[in-house]
């Protein structure tokens, strides 16, 4: 009879060692797929601020434009009225 339950508590022990194993394996699994997710969300907060400030830049544009046409009167000419002026500098480098 002693001899069936000390059987029976090796078998328990294995069985709960092998549940710690599975266990801590795949509580480094999902540690380390969290550290991937956080370096991605890293990432992405990166390129967001860089995308912000792209769209402030271009929001700057713009702005002067409609300033420019809005109170300074101002157009893009047609490409009839549009001339090109060499400089003298130009002109002594060819």
């Amino acid at each position: 009879m002693r001899h069936k339950f000390t059987w029976f508590l090796l078998l328990a022990l294995i069985v709960c060692a092998l549940g710690v194993i599975t266990s801590q394996h795949l509580a480094r699994k999902l540690y380390s797929e969290l550290e991937k997710e956080q370096k991605f969300t890293r990432e992405l907060e990166v390129e967001f601020g860089k995308l912000q400030l792209e769209q402030s830049t271009w929001a700057a544009h713009s702005l002067i434009e409609r300033a420019a046409t809005d109170r300074l009167s101002m157009h893009i000419p047609d490409p009839r009225e549009v001339q090109v002026v060499q400089s003298s500098l130009a002109k002594r480098s060819q």
